[in-house]
């Protein structure tokens, strides 16, 4: 073989193995756990929070919504608790049937309505607990901005 296969070759080999590099990584960012929402989500225990948010509306009165499924055999009570604008706590329980999702602020059931100090873009701390020890979430608080939130945020004003 000439010089100048050799080197186109080599060439060929290195550009390709370069190239690929990237599909040779292992921090796979498809494989990391995210909530495709706007809102959060937590495992807690047998219950699966998911889509968890706050709506607020001009008023500053709020909604908090999400969905809970229980991945268990056996109905189970959760709660989700947090504080109002004046400190006080707020807490709803509500039993989620086995191998079930309970929808709370839709689908037919009311939200948690209550004064919240804070703004749209900020986070609020709210307590999600499926029978044990409750996990704090950050959960995002909306506004009507978005054609989806839109309905709650209006009917708060």
């Amino acid at each position: 073989m000439n010089v100048k296969k050799i080197v186109s070759l080599s060439f060929v080999a290195l550009a390709t193995v370069s190239l690929a590099g990237c599909s040779l990584s292992n921090n796979i960012e498809s494989l990391r756990p995210y909530a495709p929402s706007d809102g959060v989500q937590v495992d807690a225990q047998s219950l699966k929070a998911r889509n968890v948010l706050l709506i607020q509306g001009k008023s500053g009165n709020a909604v908090l919504i999400g969905s809970f499924v229980n991945s268990s055999q056996e109905d189970l009570m959760a709660s989700v608790q947090t504080k109002d604008s004046a400190g006080q706590d707020i807490r709803v329980e509500f039993a989620v049937k086995a191998g079930t999702k309970f929808d709370l602020g839709y689908n037919g059931t009311e939200p948690v309505t209550f004064k919240l100090n804070g703004m749209p873009g900020q986070v609020h701390e709210v307590a999600v607990s499926g029978g044990g020890d409750p996990y704090v979430l950050n959960v995002p608080v909306m506004d009507g901005s978005l054609e989806e939130y839109r309905e709650y945020a209006e009917s708060l004003d």
